[in-house]
């Protein structure tokens, strides 16, 4: 009789226990976050305020969670302008323009952008250097000159998980991007946000 109450005990408890271990592992699982789906854990906050002195763009963004297989490669972001017909504004129209990079010590390293026929281009390096984290949060200010008013600008982020040699096309978009050397095309993706003037939130689109 005491063994037969014995078992009655010990099967519940074990029963708990494989349940207990296989549910935490299906949490850990279901969270970890990779290069590949990194795109649904990245955060905007952007603000577009025209003016006198020409249209002001203020983003942030930052990863809501670091990728399990490692930080590799360089990141693009662009900036497009867009006119009232939805052509893009010349990079030349561009006033000034930075991106800061926020450390993890506090600390902010700054890009210089490159001007293209359609914007502004930065190029984020993505990497591990000195226990710091590079490229997974900063914040980006850009304005036009005094005689644009654009009230609609999109945010485009290209991440890669790979060395590569480069971005070939300098188009802001990202349409069909190229990179320098042998790599394929299955190692990056691209997610644009566009911010309109009193915009409560920007509109996320991923390709």
């Amino acid at each position: 009789m005491f063994k037969g109450n014995k078992l009655v005990v010990l099967l519940p408890i074990t029963l708990m226990i494989f349940l207990f271990i296989g549910g935490g592992f299906y949490i850990n699982q279901a969270e970890e976050v990779t290069n590949e789906n990194l795109s649904e854990e990245v955060q905007w906050e952007s603000t577009l305020e025209p003016g006198g002195n020409g249209a002001s763009l203020t983003a942030s963004w930052e990863w809501g969670h670091m990728p399990s297989d490692g930080l590799h490669g360089t990141d693009y972001i662009g900036i497009t302008f867009l006119k009232d017909n939805g052509d893009p504004v010349s990079g030349s129209q561009v006033e000034n323009a930075e991106l800061l990079l926020h450390l993890n010590d506090g600390n902010e390293r700054k890009l210089e952008p490159e001007a293209t026929s359609d914007g502004v281009l930065f190029a984020v390096p993505n990497k591990m250097e000195e226990n710091q984290t590079i490229g997974s949060s900063g914040t980006i200010n850009v304005r036009t000159n005094s005689n644009l008013q654009n009230k609609r600008v999109v945010i485009s982020y290209l991440h890669t998980w790979e060395e590569h040699g480069g971005l070939e096309t300098s188009n802001t978009r990202f349409f069909d991007p190229s990179f320098h050397g042998d790599n394929s095309n299955s190692f990056y993706w691209v997610i644009e946000n566009f911010v309109e003037h009193n915009s409560d939130a920007a509109e996320k689109e991923s390709s």
